[in-house]
C-alpha cells in the first residue's frame, strides 16, 4: 500500500479533481480562470515541505523564525519538457545569525520532497481498466 495515495479524476475538457481521501480540489490545465496548474501544485508541494521541515528544525532548536516564508518558482526546459531550474528563496527574520540561517536552509533541504527530486525516484506505472 502506498504511503501517499492521491487520485486525479477527469471532470471535463482539461479540468481535473484531486482527492487524497481527506480533501478535494480542482486543477485546470492551461487554465484561463486562474486556478492552480499541476506544475504550480508541484512547486507548492516542494515549498511547503521545505518550509515545514525548516520550521520543525527551528522549533526543536529554539530558533525564532516566526513569519518565515519560501518563494518557489520554476523555469521551463525542453527536450524533454520539464522544469529545468527550481528557484527557492527563503524569506527569514532579520534577527537571525548567519549560523542560524545556514542551519535552517540545510534543514529545509532535507525535506522528503526535495530529497525525492534529488534522488530521481523510480516510476512504477501500471494500468487498470474500468468495466
Amino acid at each position: 500500500m502506498s504511503d501517499y495515495p492521491v487520485t486525479i479524476r477527469h471532470q471535463e475538457d482539461l479540468s481535473f479533481a484531486a482527492d487524497n481521501g481527506r480533501a478535494q480540489f480542482s486543477i485546470e490545465w492551461n487554465a484561463v480562470d486562474r486556478s492552480w496548474q499541476a506544475t504550480e501544485l508541484f512547486l507548492a508541494g516542494l515549498g511547503s515541505c521545505m518550509l515545514a521541515t525548516m520550521m520543525d528544525y527551528a522549533q526543536k532548536n529554539n530558533i525564532d523564525a516566526t513569519g518565515a516564508s519560501v518563494e518557489v518558482s520554476g523555469e521551463t526546459a525542453t527536450r524533454p519538457i520539464r522544469l529545468g531550474t527550481l528557484n527557492i528563496t527563503y524569506v527569514l527574520p532579520g534577527t537571525l545569525t548567519p549560523n542560524q540561517i545556514d542551519a535552517l536552509v540545510r534543514a529545509g533541504s532535507r525535506c522528503k520532497v526535495h530529497n525525492t527530486i534529488e534522488n530521481h525516484p523510480e516510476f512504477a506505472v501500471s494500468v487498470r481498466t474500468t468495466e
